[in-house]
């Protein structure tokens, strides 16, 4: 929600910028989320054609089509590609960039690299693996070095002299206090990789690790710089400040899991030495099927039914000129402890000072007024979420305390146990 309804900026906090200037520029253009989930869906789409091109460089023509297939179906990816989460963006760059180096144009590498570091942090793992390569393939002199930390290092070094370090005052990126609760982290990602992956494709992955080991001679020249970077990531995921709640300390956001699930692909198509469109269809069969499952679950929580159907309702009930006080419950207190907490353990006092105007200025509103913003087709002015001045209707949810004195509803929305009470009313003329 939050790049949506900031969609009129550019820089969020520590976010990276390259997804919120697409949004941006879309926005521009139409408030209409279905064609900014058609415009994320496509960036999805590229990212499995991406992974068909890194995968050409590695294995024969056929395989390389059935890997973009399984990784394009992949439930969590799939189902998260329709919406502006960053992974799909990143994984189609960083996917180009190891194509464009396997191919030996470093230049296209070096582009593709940059634009996928600002995408997202976890791309800045790759910088110093295809540095390394590079100098590995051009000999350790002053000149390739030179050369290749700054095709592969320009992006990462240039946000940071952009934004004087890795994330404005108030916001933060690193957590250096390492923990042994925080390895757990590995685990939680292992889980959301074997839990969303179809089955034959997560076993034919594990047999792969077995053949690869075997052979470790033939294929480590090839797959090292890939290999390499994963590594990187799950290291740099231990200090990562952003935490998945409940337990920050051992779990991270579970759409980190994108990089180790494109990895189980590929590792899968070493697998399918035999019966490889068989099983491939099969994959994709379980990939669909998974996906429409997970945004059906997804989709099914009252709390977000329910803003959707606010919105669509108010979108043909609300006439020119006229607004809607929508009173929903607010934020959990936890959600801005927790990020007042993380403040000052990565930056100390002054570092929560900055937490606290960075908060006084954020966008607070409740979950259920923003998702209803995000799915109507007016905008702040006409949907109001704070009482004041008086407004022609009144959108009450009920789990809001404490519930106000009501007109007869002109309707009543509801799901599960949920309930959404709107009612019109006569605003006193202003004399």
């Amino acid at each position: 929600m939050a790049r949506i309804l900031h969609r009129d900026q550019i820089l969020l906090s520590h976010q990276l910028p390259l997804l919120q200037l697409i949004v941006y520029g879309i926005s521009r253009v139409t408030h209409n989320y279905l064609i900014m989930q058609c415009a994320m869906a496509l960036i999805g789409a590229s990212a499995g054609a991406a992974f068909y091109f890194l995968l050409s460089d590695l294995l024969e023509e056929r395989a390389a089509f059935l890997g973009a297939l399984l990784l394009a179906t992949n439930p969590f990816l799939a189902a998260l590609s329709i919406v502006p989460y960053q992974e799909s963006l990143m994984l189609g760059l960083l996917f180009l960039a190891f194509h464009f180096f396997y191919v030996d144009r470093p230049f296209a590498a070096s582009w593709c690299l940059g634009l996928a570091c600002f995408t997202r942090f976890e791309a800045w793992a790759a910088a110093p693996v295809l540095a390394l390569a590079y100098i590995a393939v051009r000999g350790m002199r002053p000149a390739a070095i030179l050369r290749g930390s700054l095709l592969f290092g320009w992006a990462p070094l240039a946000w940071i002299v952009f934004r004087r370090g890795l994330a404005p005052p108030g916001s933060f990126v690193v957590d250096p206090h390492l923990t042994a609760a925080r390895l757990v982290r590995w685990v939680y990602l292992g889980y959301i990789t074997f839990k969303f992956t179809p089955l034959i494709v997560f076993a034919l992955g594990l047999a792969a690790l077995w053949l690869l080991w075997r052979e470790r001679r033939a294929w480590w020249l090839r797959l090292w710089p890939l290999a390499v970077f994963v590594g990187v990531f799950l290291v740099a995921l231990l200090f990562s400040a952003h935490g998945d709640w409940p337990d920050p300390e051992r779990r991270i956001s579970a759409r980190e899991a994108h990089i180790l699930i494109s990895a189980v692909v590929l590792l899968a198509l070493q697998g399918m030495q035999r019966y490889r469109v068989a099983f491939a269809v099969v994959g994709v069969a379980f990939g669909i099927w998974g996906a429409y499952r997970y945004v059906e679950r997804e989709c099914s929580d009252p709390h977000v039914l329910l803003a959707y159907r606010l919105a669509k309702y108010l979108d043909t009930a609300i006439q020119p000129g006229e607004r809607v006080l929508i009173l929903a419950p607010p934020w959990p207190a936890y959600v801005f402890n927790f990020y007042l907490d993380r403040a000052r353990a990565t930056g100390g006092e002054a570092q929560y000072q900055a937490a606290l105007r960075t908060l006084a200025e954020a966008d607070t509103s409740p979950p259920s007024y923003q998702r209803t913003l995000v799915h109507s087709r007016f905008d702040r002015d006409r949907l109001l979420w704070t009482p004041g001045t008086c407004t022609e209707w009144i959108a009450v949810w009920s789990d809001y305390s404490p519930q106000p004195d009501l007109p007869t509803p002109a309707k009543v929305l509801g799901a599960g146990d949920l309930r959404v009470s709107i009612a019109r009313r006569t605003c006193p003329v202003a004399r």
